[in-house]
């Protein structure tokens, strides 16, 4: 605004400004074009540390040359523009107790121009605002400082207008809820973010303690702009007007997402852990490292004691004076261990309030001190009163075993799971003369075996280890006085409930007068096959001879006689061969001649020899292989097994009249069943069809006629051929049998 004073008479002038101007309350100066000063009050006299005598008559910049620089090209400015010049907050450098200082003041330059518009005066009004400035720097300072701390300690600061919801904050709340560091966030945009949840159950219900109490806290999780879930804290406070009513409130905030999750891991971990304690029935208690007193005690700990937890108060001594007095001794032996090495173990018995006995077990370990903490034991208390009874009763039962272990007169014998012999009866020391801790150490066990046999006992035995199945042998056994005997030694494995051996039981029996007499019977199978076949196959030529010369003939019962003579003898023959087959088999030397042909072409012409033979039943032939199906095997030994299977389902099979017989190839296996539809065979039956000389039984117990070796015979040509022999039947429903040979190798 221009001010425009008429002509000011001196002596006016003097009246007026003297009057009026000194009574303001800020600095007022006129200068006139020459910079010449012709009027100060007395507070612009104050300002700038000058007396009137010093400063009215006399030039601006003879008085104050340090502004020159600064205020000359201002007044230039003003006289050229004729518009008047303010200043807040300028700084001019003045000289104050004769030192140069920084001096900020609220200038307004205003020219006054003479009636002819000629520049007549510098009208000067001049208030020093040094402190204000200063007091305000001092603010901004501060402000930046808690910026600064704030943000370093990762906290948010925040202002929220409560009557318009308008909210100041810092950068870093910016960045908490994922956005950039410079974006402005209002306040409905941060409870945007908030979890539903915490925003109804959280931060709504702490608003409304604030609105009691003043003070606003909580800890709740957001989801940012970038789809992180994060957990904030918050801490403000409501400030109200003159009126009581809430109008604005201050806080700061904090992302805690890394110690909240941490926090739950921890619950989580303590909650498994309690879980894991209740599951396994243990009881948990701290104690002193240093006095050895316990303290926190679990409820499980107290219930093990016979107290309860939620009505009983209980000092830190109260398990030492449960000890039984027969093992405080164990206890301090215990304790002093533990303060040497930092494990606490030791079992002891106790004696509960109402006389009652129990057994625990005491384990603890030490954990280092920490954040200034003593070191401490932490353990558990386990009740094994149980345990203790079912040791003592495993005792009592292996001590009964042992006794009728040892009082038998079979030697028996205990193998780990991976084969190692670690118990043997005293059988074994009676029969060997070795004591026995020698017939442990090394070789003891097969030290005993003849030569001859222990190769095959150790591939044999480790086969059975290897495969889990049962073990049996026969074998030659070394005793006291240098003799051998023959032995046969059976083991099974028991297994636990996921399958795995947890130990091997065997048994040793003297067959060695069995075996003699084997060996006489074999000797006079021999014999007698040998002197039965000159007759035999001399009767056999002469019917042979008179069919020839009789066959014709229109004697009928000639005829049949003869036919009858010749199937007997052909029985005979075959009774001859099965029992010098079983003398073979039991000697080891049941002869193989291997060699490749086709199981196809064998199968194909054993069915029409069978046919021929025997018109009873229809057998029908079913190949799954269009191709020829060979194997490397003896011939005419897999002949005798599959005429034996054929014969079986025959005569086993009186009321039906069909056979079937199919060939396939089994992977690397070429299979062949013999199904009938017999008497079949009930569970019992099936575990020992294989067995030498046992016979199916028919209805009413009726036996059919054989000596039961056939299959016998047959199931050991298989083996010798490493192929598998196997049967499934139903009682009244018939019989399938299988064998398995190796295919022909290309």
């Amino acid at each position: 605004m221009d001010v425009n004073f008429p002509h000011i008479p001196l002596s006016l002038t003097e009246n007026v400004l003297e009057n009026v101007m000194q009574k303001t309350p800020f600095g007022f100066s006129l200068v006139n074009e020459h910079y010449v000063f012709e009027f100060a009050n007395n507070v612009w006299l104050d300002i700038v540390q000058k007396t009137r005598e010093e400063v009215l008559g006399k030039c601006m910049f003879d008085i104050f040359p340090e502004t020159e620089d600064q205020l000359l090209s201002i007044f230039e400015d003003v006289k050229k523009n004729k518009q008047p010049f303010y200043a807040p907050e300028h700084c001019v450098k003045l000289h104050r107790d004769g030192v140069l200082q920084d001096v900020f003041f609220n200038f307004v330059y205003q020219p006054i121009y003479s009636e002819n518009g000629d520049l007549q005066y510098f009208a000067t009004v001049v208030i020093e605002v040094t402190d204000l400035v200063g007091i305000r720097s001092k603010i901004r300072e501060e402000e930046e400082r808690l910026r600064l701390a704030t943000e370093s300690s990762h906290t948010a600061t925040w202002d929220l207008n409560l009557k318009n919801s308008e909210i100041i904050h810092s950068t870093y709340l910016s960045k908490i809820f994922g956005y950039k560091e410079d974006d402005a966030i209002s306040h409905q945009q941060l409870r945007n973010h908030l979890v539903e949840y915490d925003r109804v159950n959280i931060v709504e219900k702490a608003y409304e303690r604030a609105l009691k109490t003043g003070k606003y806290k909580y800890e709740a999780r957001i989801i940012d702009k970038q789809g992180n879930l994060k957990w904030i804290f918050t801490n403000g406070k409501i400030f109200r007007d003159e009126e009581n009513q809430p109008n604005r409130m201050l806080g700061v905030m904090q992302d805690i997402t890394e110690r909240k999750t941490n926090e739950i891991l921890l619950q989580e971990s303590h909650h498994q852990l309690n879980t894991a304690l209740d599951a396994t029935k243990l009881g948990r208690f701290d104690m002193d490292y240093e006095t050895q007193h316990k303290y926190n005690f679990s409820p499980r700990f107290l219930s093990i004691l016979g107290y309860d937890s939620d009505t009983e108060k209980l000092d830190c001594k109260v398990f030492e004076n449960h000890i039984h007095p027969k093992y405080v001794k164990v206890r301090n032996d215990a304790l002093k261990q533990a303060k040497d090495t930092g494990d606490l173990y030791y079992q002891t018995k106790i004696i509960l309030r109402d006389g009652n006995v129990k057994w625990v077990e005491i384990y603890g370990r030490l954990l280092e001190s920490f954040e200034g903490s003593k070191p401490y034991i932490s353990g558990t208390m386990r009740d094994i009163t149980d345990l203790k009874e079912f040791e003592r009763k495993i005792r009592e039962s292996e001590q009964k075993y042992r006794f009728l272990a040892d009082a038998i007169p079979q030697i028996v014998w205990i193998g780990e799971s991976d084969g190692r012999l670690t118990y043997f009866n005293q059988a074994t020391m009676d029969y060997s003369g070795k004591d026995y801790n020698t017939f442990l150490e090394g070789n003891g066990w097969i030290d005993i075996v003849h030569p001859d046999e222990r190769i095959e006992n150790t591939r044999l035995w480790m086969k059975s280890v290897k495969n889990k199945t049962p073990f049996s042998f026969e074998h030659r056994f070394r005793n006291k006085n240098e003799e051998y005997r023959w032995f046969l030694s059976r083991a099974a494995p028991q297994l636990d409930e996921f399958g795995n051996v947890t130990k091997w039981v065997g048994t040793s029996t003297d067959i060695d007068d069995m075996k003699k007499q084997d060996e006489h019977k074999n000797n006079f199978i021999k014999i007698a096959n040998h002197e039965l076949k000159t007759p035999v196959t001399t009767i056999k030529g002469y019917v042979q001879l008179l069919k020839k010369m009789r066959g014709g003939s229109d004697d009928k019962f000639l005829v049949n006689s003869l036919n009858t003579i010749e199937n007997q003898i052909n029985k005979l023959n075959h009774l001859m061969g099965e029992l010098l087959d079983i003398s073979r088999i039991e000697s080891g030397k049941l002869p193989l001649h291997k060699g490749d042909f086709s199981l196809l072409k064998l199968v194909t012409e054993t069915i029409e020899d069978i046919k021929a033979a025997d018109q009873s039943h229809h057998i029908n032939f079913e190949l799954s292989d269009a191709k020829d199906i060979e194997v490397f095997a003896d011939k005419d030994r897999i002949t005798q097994v599959l005429n034996n299977l054929l014969t079986n389902a025959i005569k086993y099979s009186p009321n039906a009249k069909e056979v079937n017989v199919k060939l396939y190839v089994d992977g690397n296996c070429a299979v062949v069943s013999v199904e009938d539809f017999g008497i079949g065979m009930d569970e019992l039956e099936l575990t020992k069809i294989f067995d030498r000389f046992y016979r199916v039984s028919g209805e009413d117990e009726v036996t059919f006629p054989g000596f039961g070796i056939g299959l016998f015979i047959v199931k050991d040509i298989v083996d010798r051929h490493e192929g598998k022999i196997w049967v499934e039947s139903e009682k009244q429903k018939g019989s399938k049998f299988y064998f398995a040979l190796p295919l022909l190798e290309n």
